[in-house]
């Protein structure tokens, strides 16, 4: 594909050793997903094949204006075609203005895009930055003594103008935690790094309106100086983790640890997985990261597909980094993805994953090490159990332990390192989960920051933010024709059977079917519980109930911003959105999120503004989970996962005629041996699992990473900004 795109006329990609910001540059590829009708057909054999073909985005430095471009290029693997995608195609504006494309690296290294920029800082103001913080940008003897940066997007009502602060930090493990108090506003228009400039900077919660303005003011003595030293890098600093303090425990003992007594319980061939009564396939987009598809239990579909479709952190505070907001797919969620470690990110059980993915920066792709694993994991807490005591109520016992099939992935992306787990448990419910753990973007304290948050160290704020997850789930309830209906818990008085002159309050049920797309927008009322249920109008049980599923939302997080506060996140406002499938509506969000406020390239309300008929049609649901985030020290020097997660579980509901967990081998059933003679004894029910001890395998993590570091951490030095 790259060669094509390389030799063919309209698109005339440069090699990547040959890539400037003036050329045409291939900064994406990715899977376009083939229309749904035609992978249905596939797979309920009455196609042969589906043809596939790629979604490429080209960022067009070499036209006039500079444009940003989305093509369809196919079929694969054989690709002799390539075709500007149009808007209805994708829900996506294309071309774009330049100024709207994502991050690159050939924009922000410092060996490129930004080199001419930050020789230039250190020109204008590098004696004021080795003043006050005894460093530079690029004046430095050893590569780890110059300044490290974040960048952050200026949103704006101005699509023509990309500005982006630069903020330093020491080049210390890890550099989020060692901020500087300054930031510096760059106007980045055009293909000419030369042509860049400075409009602003922000100093010790001073701002400038010109790099002159904040020079003059420093040498005038008219303004607070800072006078900072680079930390010593020790282990005991607390931004490492290195393992400090009393140890525990006070002996060198193992943790406890998964065990397969009897091998893996489930099978993996390609990208399809089989589980007891589940099977699925499961892909790494590079647009948005992890994502399910042709979800079945028993053989019948429940989901055509549940994928992630974006990630984002708004945060509070008065420095300039923190009065925006972090829209992560613009950083290519899908190469974001890190090594799992077993025995630390994963059991050492685990199946692991590896992934190829497109290299902006080289003529082949690479290689990405287990970016999935696969595990069966005992939960520790029963699935189902009942104890029944006396001999008049039955005298029994029965019960499992819930051990479920968990599908991992790890995106790190700067600092955050953001972990998404399908989990599909033996009762026919399938679990999405997202957890938050890595470093902290600390902010500089000042006094004037309290109200958004809490000192956590010397120099070090804890800024107030919220971190929101999106996701789409096309479900598929025996068949494309579905319905959305809620289940609103309402009071109700009645009056006594046998005292009709006293009256009671009790809850009652009342079914409200969702007719349209507006009337499925939801935003959680606590007075106004409810239950959402997606089914089949011509399915039922044995029992003529209808055969659904419900969606129990967990990790609600209400968004306080204005509705027009980010015109490209309005994704953010609701926890649930219904729509009937279209196959243009890929993702909620799109990889220009980050810098396309003014007018959003994809713009999610108008997947329901049409206010479309969604009864008896293909449904799709649009999931929002959070939480709110106040640090505190304890989240030093990292983030804790404990109370961190969110997500939402698809829950059979009348679906099945009784609990699917019924069929497991994992129950434990005690009764007397003869329930007319209970002094006969006890018999135990193992359903003829065996009770027998197995040894642990052995860790090879240190053998691995002794043969291939590569697979973990970084060998060969690439500049990067964070």
């Amino acid at each position: 594909l790259r060669e094509f795109l390389e030799t063919f006329t309209e698109t005339t990609a440069a090699r990547p050793d040959q890539v400037m910001l003036n050329s045409s540059y291939i900064f994406m590829m990715d899977l376009m997903l083939p229309r749904k009708k035609e992978v249905l057909d596939y797979l309920n054999g009455v196609k042969d094949d589906v043809i596939r073909s790629a979604r490429v985005i080209l960022f067009r430095g070499d036209k006039a204006p500079p444009v940003v471009e989305e093509w369809n290029c196919g079929p694969l693997p054989k690709v002799f075609s390539c075709k500007l995608l149009k808007e209805l195609e994708t829900k996506t504006r294309n071309p774009l203005d330049f100024s709207l494309r994502p991050f690159s690296m050939m924009e922000l290294s410092p060996d490129r895009g930004f080199k001419d920029l930050l020789m230039r800082l250190d020109s204008e103001i590098g004696t004021i930055l080795k003043e006050s913080y005894n460093a530079s940008f690029t004046d430095c003897n050893v590569l780890n003594d110059c300044l490290k940066y974040t960048v952050k997007p200026v949103i704006s009502n101005d699509s023509t103008n990309r500005e982006l602060w630069i903020t330093p930090t020491y080049n210390v493990p890890f550099h989020s935690l060692h901020p500087l108090g300054m930031s510096i506003l760059c106007q980045v228009n055009g293909v000419d790094p030369t042509q860049w400039n400075f409009s602003k900077i922000w100093y010790f919660d001073q701002i400038f309106n010109s790099l002159a303005d904040f020079q003059q003011a420093y040498l005038n003595n008219t303004l607070t100086k800072i006078k900072l030293t680079k930390p010593v890098h020790t282990h005991d600093s607390f931004s490492t983790l290195h393992r400090r303090g009393d140890p525990q425990p006070l002996n060198p003992e193992r943790p406890p640890t998964e065990v397969e007594p009897d091998g893996k319980r489930y099978s993996l061939k390609s990208r399809k997985v089989t589980y007891f009564n589940w099977d699925f396939h499961f892909r790494m987009s590079t647009l948005s990261g992890p994502a399910l598809y042709d979800v079945r239990f028993k053989g019948e579909r429940i989901a055509y597909e549940i994928a992630l479709s974006e990630m984002a952190v708004f945060y509070s505070g008065i420095s300039p980094w923190a009065q925006g907001n972090f829209v992560t797919s613009g950083s290519l969620v899908g190469l974001q993805q890190r090594s799992l470690v077993p025995g630390a990110d994963c059991p050492e059980t685990a199946t692991l994953i590896n992934q190829t993915v497109f290299n902006p920066d080289g003529d082949s792709p690479v290689a990405k090490y287990v970016t999935f694993c696969i595990f069966e994991h005992n939960h520790g807490q029963p699935l189902r159990r009942h104890l029944s005591y006396p001999l008049t109520e039955g005298s029994f016992y029965d019960g499992m332990l819930d051990s479920a099939l968990i599908l991992r992935s790890a995106i790190t992306i700067a600092n955050y390192d953001y972990i998404i787990d399908f989990i599909f448990h033996q009762n026919g419910a399938l679990e999405t989960k997202a957890t938050i753990t890595g470093y902290l973007q600390a902010g500089y304290y000042f006094n004037a920051e309290k109200q958004y948050g809490f000192r956590i160290g010397e120099t070090l704020f804890g800024n107030l933010h919220q971190h929101l997850f999106h996701f789409k789930v096309d479900l598929d309830i025996n068949g494309t024709a579905n319905r959305y209906q809620t289940l609103d818990i309402e009071p109700k008085s009645a009056a006594y059977s046998d005292e009709p002159d006293h009256i009671f309050f009790q809850n009652q049920l009342v079914r409200t079917l969702k007719k349209s797309e507006l009337d499925a927008v939801h935003s959680f009322n606590f007075d106004q519980p409810k239950a959402h249920i997606v089914f089949n109008n011509f399915t039922r049980n044995s029992f003529k109930e209808n055969k659904g599923y419900r969606i129990y939302i967990e990790g609600i997080s209400k968004s306080l911003l204005s509705d027009d506060s980010d015109i490209s996140l309005p994704w953010a406002a609701h926890q649930m959105v219904v729509t009937k499938q279209k196959d243009s509506e890929i993702r909620g969000s799109s990889v220009y999120a980050m810098f396309d406020s003014a007018r959003a390239a994809t713009n999610f309300t108008t997947f329901y503004s049409d206010n479309e008929n969604i009864v008896d049609e293909d449904l799709v649901l649009w999931i929002t989970c959070g939480s709110y985030h106040i640090p505190s020290s304890e989240d030093l020097p990292t983030t804790a996962t404990v109370g961190a997660s969110m997500g939402f579980y698809l829950l059979p509901f009348n679906y099945h005629d009784e609990c699917p967990s019924m069929t497991s081998r994992d129950a434990i059933l005690v009764r007397h041996a003869d329930p007319s003679d209970a002094k006969r004894g006890i018999k135990v029910q193992r359903h003829n699992s065996r009770n027998k001890q197995c040894i642990t395998r052995t860790s090879t993590l240190e053998h691995d990473l002794d043969l291939h570091p590569e697979l973990l951490l970084e060998m060969n030095h690439k500049n990067s900004t964070s």
